[in-house]
């Protein structure tokens, strides 16, 4: 008998255990910070094939919103994430960056209504609902661009949310940001120091 109520006990105890964790789970940032760190794992991003992370940066900036709907704080998120991958040092800087600056970008141009969360949930394009690119579908860019540096093709540090006129305007082009970017990722072991050199020689053409 005694172990009976012992048993019992144990039971009710695993139950509101699991209910308090269930709370914890869908009340919480607790899910989209684990959605994160799954999506922007270094690990993950090096298996993917061309041009791959771009759906996972829609998908990371749709769980940034959750976070913050949930009354966290999107860069606090981020960190959280970044603790769960062992991530450190001057890539998970930049990465940080990164996806703050395209927090911002899609905080500036519109694309957190429900219409546009439900896309990035997929990994799918949003499209503008504010501003001069009102109606025009967002791309994922490569700050330095793909052609001249595959090496970082997959890099969240190297991507970025443009309307497409702008995204398709910008083309390969590089200007004194490009070269700027590309030593912040070579000095963060990211980017070779050949490919380094044809940014510098690109520069103005």
């Amino acid at each position: 008998m005694k172990r009976m109520r012992i048993r019992r006990k144990m039971g009710v105890v695993a139950v509101l255990l699991s209910v308090v964790l269930g709370l914890v789970w869908q009340f919480t940032p607790l899910q989209a910070i684990v959605a994160i760190a799954n999506l922007s794992d270094p690990g993950k991003l090096a298996t993917l094939g061309e041009r791959g992370a771009n759906p996972r940066l829609n998908k990371i900036v749709y769980w940034m919103f959750e976070a913050y709907d949930h009354g966290g704080s999107p860069e606090a998120a981020v960190e959280w994430a970044q603790c769960l991958n062992g991530e450190s040092g001057l890539r998970a800087e930049l990465v940080h960056e990164s996806l703050m600056r395209n927090w911002k970008i899609a905080r500036e141009l519109g694309l957190l209504t429900p219409e546009n969360l439900a896309k990035l949930r997929h990994g799918q394009a949003a499209d503008v609902t504010y501003g001069t690119y009102f109606g025009e579908p967002v791309e994922i860019d490569h700050i330095v661009p793909y052609s001249l540096a595959p090496e970082v093709g997959n890099e969240l540090a190297n991507l970025e949310m443009l309307p497409r006129p702008v995204n398709r305007r910008k083309s390969d082009k590089v200007t004194e940001r490009q070269v700027d970017h590309a030593e912040k990722l070579q000095e963060a072991g990211l980017l070779k120091a050949e490919t380094l050199e044809k940014v510098r020689q690109r520069l103005g053409q």
